[in-house]
C-alpha cells in the first residue's frame, strides 16, 4: 500500500508546487487502485519553507506528483522520505493514471522562480 500526494489548484496539478491551494492524497493498494482520498491544506508560506513535507509524511505520504517543483521542496520531501517525480500537468485523475500506467519522466526540471519567496 501506498500514498501519493498531487500538488492541486481546481481539480488539476498545479504547476508551483509551493504555491498549491493543497494536496490531494490518494491512498493505493498493491495494484495502484484507489482505496481512499483526502485533501490537505497547503500551508500560507512557500512550500519549501513550512513543515509540509514533515506533514505530509506524517500523513503516510510516499511519493509525490508535482507539476513543477524547486530543489529545495525537492531536498525537504526527500530528506523526509517521500519520493518527487515530477512534469505533471492537466486534472489529477490524469495526472495519477499517467504515474500509474507508467508514461512520465524520471528526471527532474527543477523550478527556478520563486514569485515571492526569497530563497
Amino acid at each position: 500500500m501506498m500514498k501519493v500526494a498531487i500538488p492541486a489548484r481546481n481539480g488539476n496539478v498545479d504547476n508551483h508546487f509551493g504555491h498549491c491551494e493543497s494536496f490531494r492524497i490518494y491512498e493505493l493498494d498493491d495494484s495502484k487502485n484507489i482505496l481512499t482520498e483526502s485533501s490537505m491544506k497547503s500551508p500560507e508560506s512557500c512550500g519549501c519553507k513550512s513543515d509540509l513535507a514533515s506533514d505530509l509524511a506524517k500523513e503516510g505520504v510516499n511519493l509525490m506528483l508535482a507539476g513543477g517543483i524547486g530543489q529545495g521542496a525537492i531536498n525537504k520531501l526527500q530528506l523526509a522520505g517521500i519520493q518527487v517525480l515530477a512534469g505533471f500537468s492537466g486534472s489529477l485523475e490524469s495526472a495519477l493514471n499517467q504515474w500509474r500506467s507508467g508514461f512520465y519522466r524520471t528526471e527532474i526540471d527543477v523550478c527556478n522562480h520563486h514569485d515571492g519567496c526569497n530563497h
